[in-house]
């Protein structure tokens, strides 16, 4: 578009008054009604952000499963099984219904086994535990929502990429 479209229009070159404020509140007021910004959008922005700044190796996600039953019938099983690979460590997990509304419990498993500060990052904060000497550690009810694990091994920790709980 040439701006020289605009040279004529009378006040193009005036400051921005109170009627040009009030228009732009109002032009303001129509996007959020006819686009408004999906809930969570700025805190998943910032979470990714976090992780993007860390400086850590990224996992690759493996496999999704759902459990056989999960899908069509009168009882849906909620649990999955992820798993995360890296040259140097392998992660299980498995999601399943958290004891309080809205939450899930975290299983792991990590290989090799070994006694490993684990992080779960969300966006509203960080939850650590330790795992077992067999690799096993337990996260339970934690919110749903998008959320990766930190796992602290050797000097460079090694870390998930974001899924949803």
């Amino acid at each position: 578009m040439d701006m020289t479209e605009f040279d004529d229009v009378p006040g193009a070159d005036a400051p921005l008054d109170a009627s040009d404020a009030a228009l732009l509140a109002r032009v303001a007021e129509l996007d959020d009604r006819l686009d408004p910004v999906p809930d969570g959008l700025a805190e998943r922005a910032l979470f990714a952000m976090t992780l993007a700044g860390l400086e850590t190796e990224v996992m690759e996600l493996q496999v999704v499963e759902a459990p056989v039953g999960s899908v069509r019938s009168e009882a849906p099983v909620e649990t999955r099984t992820i798993t995360f690979t890296h040259e140097r460590l392998t992660v299980m997990i498995a999601l399943s219904v958290g004891s309080a509304a809205g939450t899930v419990r975290v299983d792991g498993w990590m290989a090799p086994a070994e006694v490993l500060q684990v992080e779960l990052r969300r966006p509203d904060g960080t939850r650590a535990t330790l795992s077992d000497a067999d690799g096993r550690f337990v996260l339970d009810d934690v919110p749903r929502g998008p959320a990766s694990l930190l796992v602290h091994q050797g000097e460079t920790p090694v870390t998930t990429p974001v899924i949803e709980l």
